[in-house]
């Protein structure tokens, strides 16, 4: 990452070195899994026992059957509205297990 005498924006920094490291990967892998946690509220995440990423499918085990099946039916709507909350479609996929 080259410097510059003339002052540059934060974000525009930030972007750069997150580039030059190679781990803009990683950083979604996590926001992710973050935004999982922030959009299932509180009862989901009591039966949340862990969430992972693969590429672009996010696995969410979870310690219910009950709660595995009816967020298994809503699959689709889940995706979306965490793909919104990133605001970047960056999961293709949700699976329960």
């Amino acid at each position: 990452m080259a410097f510059h005498d003339a002052p540059q924006r934060l974000g525009t920094l930030l972007q750069g070195l997150i580039s030059d490291l190679g781990i803009q990967r990683q950083l979604d892998e996590a926001r992710t899994i973050e935004g999982w946690a922030a959009i299932a509220g509180p009862q989901i995440n009591a039966m949340t026992e862990k969430a992972w990423i693969r590429g672009d499918r996010l696995f969410v085990k979870l310690s219910s059957a009950a709660w595995r099946h009816e967020l298994h039916l809503t699959r689709g709507a889940w995706r979306d509205r965490l793909n919104e909350h990133l605001g970047a479609p960056l999961v293709r996929e949700i699976i329960f297990r």
